[in-house]
Formats: C-alpha cells, structure tokens, sequence
C-alpha cells in the first residue's frame, strides 16, 4: 500500500476490526473504493476526456507527447495542446497526478490501479 497513507490505515482496519485476512481482497476493495471515487470526479468535472487520461496514466507514466498521441487514437481526432495541458494541470493541482521529470505519473499506485478499469 505505497502511496495515500489512508490505505495503509484501511488495510488495518479491514484486517483487524473486518476480520478480512486476505491482503489482495483488501487491496481489490480499495482499488473499488478509489474507483468510485476517481468516476465522482471526472463526474464532476466538464470534460470526458480526464478519464481516457487517467486510464493512460494508469497503465505507466508517460511523457506529454505519447499521452497527447494515444488521445488522439481513441478520440479518433486532434488534440490540441492547450487542452492537454489544462487537462494534466488540472489533474496535478488536484494531487491526482504528478510531473517527475518529463513524464506524469498517477501518484497513488491504488489509484493507478483503478483508473486502468476506467
């Protein structure tokens, strides 16, 4: 459970007051948890293209330029760069995502999980 410190403490709390032994069911009901709350979000925000994005993401980190050229497969359409950019500023300013050198990242590794069944 790298990353949001509130896994570690879920784990925990499941395993000792759930009676939940199993490590990867723990980690599968927290990969749902983090889903529902990765769809609330891209729910809440105007743009459909943050969960192609984050699915993107989920898979690796990446560099601008190929996160830019896989939407543009799935979208079947250009992109343009100021789009792209809101987009993964967004994500940044909400703490979902990060810049590590020249590439983004998801920073939660739950969190990447989930948005790979997005």
């Amino acid at each position: 459970f790298d990353g949001i410190i509130g896994w570690l403490t879920y784990f925990g709390y499941s395993y000792a007051f759930n009676g939940i032994p199993d490590f990867d069911r723990i980690k599968g009901m927290a990969v749902d948890l983090a889903r529902g709350e990765l769809l609330n979000l891209i729910g809440n925000l105007r743009s459909s293209r943050y969960r192609v994005v984050l699915r993107i993401l989920g898979e690796g980190p990446a560099i601008w330029r190929v996160i830019k050229n896989r939407l543009e497969v799935i979208e079947g359409r250009y992109v343009s760069d100021t789009v792209l950019i809101n987009l993964l500023s967004t994500l940044i300013k909400m703490s979902i995502i990060e810049r590590r050198n020249d590439e983004y990242a998801i920073i939660d590794p739950i969190y990447a999980a989930a948005a790979r069944t997005l």
